[in-house]
């Protein structure tokens, strides 16, 4: 492994963390009803995601690919076909939930999409536990 590849993973991590606080953030907002700051909030997390999504997770995912195939049960790529799997529907949702709200002052949009909400942020959740878990698995001799 490089030096590269894991400060890479680093910086990702952190992202993955600050992003986590902007989520949970955006949560008071809302049971604040601050509803505009809260979908700026979420518009950030998405924003935020989708950077290391494509140019961090999605190579990762690449590079695992034969382990994935070759050992499909084992504890590694159960745990990348975890995060591959709940991260991906997480940003997908999360893009269209802030791509249908497009920054309205009105939140009427938005009441209707909640149940999506409240799923996609127990997917960003899992995402998130599944992330750390693979750094972990793949940079520490913690596991």
């Amino acid at each position: 492994m490089s030096m590269d590849v894991f400060l890479i993973a680093q910086i990702d991590l952190v992202v993955q963390i600050v992003i986590l606080v902007v989520l949970f953030a955006g949560l008071i907002l809302k049971k604040k009803s601050k509803f505009f700051s809260h979908g700026t909030s979420m518009l950030v997390a998405v924003v935020l995601n989708a950077i290391p999504f494509f140019l961090v997770m999605g190579p990762s995912l690449l590079s695992l690919g034969q382990t994935v195939r070759e050992y499909p049960l084992n504890r590694l790529s159960l745990v990348v076909l975890g995060h591959a799997s709940f991260g991906s529907v997480a940003e997908v949702l999360g893009i269209w939930i802030v791509g249908s709200w497009r920054l309205r002052s009105s939140v009427q949009g938005c009441v209707a999409k909640k149940r999506f909400m409240l799923v996609t942020f127990a997917l960003w959740l899992t995402a998130i536990f599944f992330g750390i878990l693979l750094f972990t698995l793949l940079y520490t001799t913690i596991i």
